[in-house]
């Protein structure tokens, strides 16, 4: 009774719609949110954030305390010492001040450690005259962090643009797996249609024997090649899960429901020749910029290396005041002038240094021309690439068309009796292949333009 009642339920009860075909924007979009390779390379920017910030620490305000306690013996004094430092930018020099306190009895030969009751306190700069004036260790490091910032940037774009590259490949080849499915299954199809009537037409003694034979073996070849096909587009379909990521970040799978019907039917839009695309190339290929911006971190480290050829002379002024009451005589204002000269008499370390620095800006000097010369070789190939795919596929549906027609005729003759089944089957092959040369260079244009897109660095509209 309940099965009754609910039949007119199930009746009434509409399809599901069919799924909407996956498109290129979507795998992409899940690349680029969950590709395991493209969430290292971002990581790699944290890393080289906190260089950054690892190189600022080089400016931080430090705290000194130095405290000392005589306990024994003659003199019994106490001693209290705290300094605070501030490296500069400017000039690279230091500020600091400080507070001391000596309090108890000192011989006369330690008589500058007594203070007044309150302590002494002090302030001063120090400035340096020659080496690390114009560029020293801090400022260096925190040049080559923010340029290495720069550069992390850069290497993240390069991987990106691989991703990309890697993704619309494997989608498209995806679909072209899809689309020999779909022909193999076709062919194998017609063949299985027409046995009935190849059978009762041999029964009637209108064809012979072995034309039925033929089509079996037709049916069983054409088995095979759906098997293979089938093989091929699961195989795609799991390599293009490595892209196509849920929300967690896990693959999917593609499933065969998924498959658009086939390629767009515009292509992106293109209207470069070798000169503006290899120049827009140069422009924005992250390679070369990252290649830029290390060239000045080692030029940054050879004007270093260079400096620290030179003379340390280190110019100071330093001002003290005793604060409170002090049965002794003391000096209670003063005002300090230093001068601290370091000569490196043989300078291997920094002229090592500089010599390896020099060296390394000679070789990115090199990989940048070389990465130019590659760059160009890639824009010609991609163009080649691209002309070639566009004439193969314009002979390719000629060819097609050709072939649907040829196959056409060939059954109608075979209905005839002007012909026999060889024939037909070589027809019918012969136009499923020309059907799938035609898909192979609509996937070799539209994997072009992926590879164009990776070559220039630009974005492309697929129409999707």
């Amino acid at each position: 009774m309940l099965i009754l009642l609910l039949l007119p339920l199930l009746a009434s009860a509409e399809p599901a719609p069919a799924p909407r075909p996956l498109a290129l924007a979507e795998v992409l979009d899940a690349a680029l949110r969950a590709f395991p390779g493209l969430l290292a390379a971002e990581q790699r920017k944290q890393v080289a954030e906190g260089e950054l910030q690892t190189a600022e620490g080089g400016f931080d305000t430090l705290l000194k305390s130095q405290n000392r306690w005589s306990v024994a013996g003659i003199y019994e004094n106490r001693n209290y010492d705290v300094v605070i430092e501030q490296p500069t930018s400017l000039w690279g020099a230091t500020f600091f001040g400080g507070w001391r306190r000596g309090t108890g009895q000192y011989p006369l030969y330690e008589g500058k450690s007594q203070t007044a009751d309150d302590g002494e306190a002090r302030i001063g700069v120090n400035i340096p005259l020659w080496r690390n004036r114009e560029i020293d260790r801090r400022r260096a490091s925190l040049q080559q962090a923010e340029l290495g910032k720069l550069i992390a940037g850069h290497e993240f774009d390069q991987v990106l643009l691989e991703v990309r590259r890697q993704a619309s490949h494997r989608y498209w080849d995806w679909v072209l797996a899809g689309l020999r499915a779909r022909t193999a299954a076709q062919l194998l199809q017609i063949a299985e249609q027409r046995n009935d009537g190849i059978l009762q037409r041999v029964v009637a003694g209108d064809i012979p024997d072995f034309e039925a034979l033929d089509n079996q073996r037709a049916i069983i070849e054409r088995r095979e090649r759906l098997v293979a096909a089938k093989r091929l587009l699961e195989q795609s379909a799991i390599q293009l899960s490595l892209y196509w990521r849920d929300a967690d970040g896990q693959p999917q799978l593609p499933t065969d429901e998924l498959l658009p019907n086939g390629f767009p039917e515009r292509e992106p839009k293109i209207e470069a020749d070798f000169e503006s695309a290899a120049h827009l190339a140069r422009s924005q290929r992250p390679e070369l910029k990252r290649l830029e911006l290390q060239g000045q971190q080692t030029e940054t480290e050879l004007a270093l290396q260079n400096n620290q050829r030179n003379p340390a002379v280190d110019f100071s002024v330093m001002g003290a005041s005793d604060i409170g009451y002090a049965k002794d005589k003391l000096n209670r204002d003063e005002l300090y002038l230093g001068l601290n000269v370091d000569i490196p008499l043989q300078q291997r370390v920094a002229g090592g240094r500089a010599q390896a620095a020099a060296a390394n800006l000679r070789r990115l000097r090199w990989e940048r021309t070389g990465t130019e010369d590659r760059i160009n070789a890639e824009v010609k190939d991609v163009l080649s690439a691209l002309n070639a795919a566009r004439q193969r596929l314009t002979l390719s549906e000629q060819q097609r068309q050709a072939a649907r027609k040829l196959e056409e005729g060939e059954r109608t003759r075979f209905e005839w009796g002007e012909t026999t089944l060889l024939f037909v089957n070589l027809r019918e092959i012969a136009n499923g292949d020309a059907t799938l040369q035609a898909a192979d260079a609509a996937a070799s244009l539209f994997k072009a333009h992926a590879d164009f897109q990776a070559t220039v660095a630009a974005p492309l509209d697929y129409g999707q």
